[in-house]
């Protein structure tokens, strides 16, 4: 009878202690949250270029899910001539202008690979991509190495130059 009311009030505190560990959340990733692009650099065998106020760009990374819009230029482009009405020269130039996709991600300390489920370009669909990646604070400094189509086709630019990304935490 002994043994069992010392091992009552031991079970009840074993049995407490793992209810309260199994509530604890375990610490994010760091990609997660809203990032607001404030850098692209453009580096190739000719140089490197900064520009330190890009046209606007938005990531957002969740748990298992990351969605992308930006710009790679360094000015929002100009309305259309015909507002809601573009030629064909003007949508030629808006679908160069921005970069859209959204989908799931996996992680190391180092990279980040996204699959994305929506794209602007259709073959990026079920595709991949890779990129290296650091957090210092509210800082994200990310970097494209690989973009490969559904289809199992490399992206002709990859390696042709790197446009290194500096974005900081939106929230």
């Amino acid at each position: 009878m002994r043994w069992f009311m010392l091992l009552v009030p031991l079970l009840v505190v074993a049995t407490g202690c793992a209810q309260y560990t199994m509530d604890v959340p375990e610490a994010g990733c760091a990609l997660e949250g809203s990032w607001v692009m404030t850098e692209i650099a453009v580096i190739s065998e000719r140089g490197e270029n900064r520009y330190p106020d890009p046209a606007p760009g938005l990531f957002i990374f969740d748990k298992s899910h990351y969605s992308m819009v930006w710009m790679p230029l360094t000015e929002i482009p100009p309305d259309f001539e015909e507002i809601w009405r573009p030629t064909e020269e003007e949508k030629a130039a808006a679908f160069s202008s921005i970069v859209v996709n959204s989908g799931t991600y996996t992680y190391t300390d180092t990279t980040v690979t996204t699959v994305p489920t929506v794209a602007k370009t259709p073959e990026f669909i079920g595709g991949y991509a890779v990129y290296t990646y650091r957090v210092e604070g509210d800082t994200l400094w990310i970097d494209m190495t690989d973009t490969v189509s559904r289809d199992g086709v490399q992206d002709p630019g990859v390696g042709l130059f790197r446009m290194p990304l500096k974005l900081v935490r939106a929230e």
